[in-house]
């Protein structure tokens, strides 16, 4: 339910649950849920990034969860702002469709359906084995992303209430 006056929040972990690191987004949706204040909708989306562009139509904000292989060290997390730079094509793999998460991103932005707020958790991570748990490193940034996924909402809502 969306509290009156406030936009709606999406909050979408991509990833799939089965797959080692690659299950850390739905660790992070759990995580959100009943604490994720009124007007956010968490949503975990295992495969088909283009439907994300139909999930996030008449958002006020869009923040999403993604794991991506490990560059520098397994457990870092980036905060990207995907509404004003764009996501280098290396983090993001491709679904079967042959469009990733990146393709996704600017595919919207050139069709003018990008949320005006439109944030990226982007986790290195280290194992996506079909039925590995979650690495220690990966399980480690759980809660980090949750903890900073609560502050962005809270300052989206403060700034939408003053607007």
């Amino acid at each position: 339910m969306i509290a009156q006056g406030r936009p709606q929040v999406l909050v979408v972990g991509i990833g799939n649950p089965d797959r080692g690191d690659d299950g850390l987004s739905a660790a992070v949706i759990a995580r959100l849920r009943g604490q994720a204040p009124d007007g956010v909708r968490l949503l975990a989306r295992s495969a088909d990034p283009l439907a994300l562009i139909d999930d996030w139509d008449g958002c006020g904000a869009v923040i999403l969860v993604d794991a991506a292989m490990a560059t520098n060290e397994p457990g870092r997390v980036h905060r990207i702002d995907l509404a004003v730079d764009s996501l280098p094509l290396g983090w993001s793999q491709p679904s079967s469709h042959a469009f990733g998460l990146a393709e996704t991103v600017e595919l919207a932005r050139n069709l003018g359906r990008l949320p005006g707020n439109l944030v990226l958790y982007l986790v290195e991570s280290q194992s996506f084995e079909t039925g590995a748990p979650l690495s220690p490193a990966a399980a480690d940034a759980v809660n980090q992303v949750a903890e900073g996924i609560l502050a962005d909402l809270t300052a989206f809502f403060a700034g939408a209430s003053t607007a």
